[in-house]
């Protein structure tokens, strides 16, 4: 669950640079403020998520702040878990929680060469999982990175869709 007070903290400074930026430049792009905003806060999101404290599950082969390095160890223990909401919560979650970076990076960053936009993913997801490691938040687990990555590829198919109806609506 998201805590709204830890949105709001990480908003503000995202409010003031904006502002001050906009007072500076004294020039207003909606269009480009809302590509800056969706890529900042798709970052939020995932912060908000992984790093602030909430209730940990621990799995039968990883206890918390251990670390998991067999690729699908993690899954397979929660498509064999009889709690199918839980498994479902977790494998979606994990997907769900890369998308709008997947389709931001592209947006933000001009870069569509899948390889780039996939290998921000994994890296943003990696920095996320050695964070909780260090921080005994949570658990390194090879199978987070598995799926965020799956996760910001979804959201790059999904911005390249959307770019190709919009370019097809231009050409109209």
């Amino acid at each position: 669950m998201i805590r709204l007070d830890s949105l709001i903290l990480l908003a503000i400074p995202w409010i003031i640079f904006r502002v001050v930026v906009l007072t500076v430049k004294k020039q207003l792009s909606l269009k480009n403020e809302m590509i800056k905003a969706l890529f900042y806060f798709s970052i939020i999101f995932i912060y908000s998520l992984t790093l602030f404290p909430f209730p940990f599950y621990a799995y039968s082969h990883m206890e918390r702040g251990g670390i998991n390095l067999t690729p699908f160890a993690t899954i397979y223990g929660l498509l064999t878990n009889a709690n199918f909401m839980f498994s479902l919560r977790n494998i979606v979650g994990n997907i769900l929680l890369f998308i709008p970076l997947g389709f931001s990076i592209p947006l933000r960053f001009k870069v569509n060469k899948f390889w780039k936009v996939i290998l921000l993913g994994f890296f943003t997801s990696c920095l996320v999982e050695v964070i909780q490691l260090f921080t005994s938040i949570r658990s390194f687990d090879v199978d987070d990175l598995i799926l965020n990555t799956i996760g910001a590829i979804i959201g790059l198919a999904l911005y390249r869709l959307f770019d190709k109806v919009r370019l097809s609506k231009k050409a109209n």
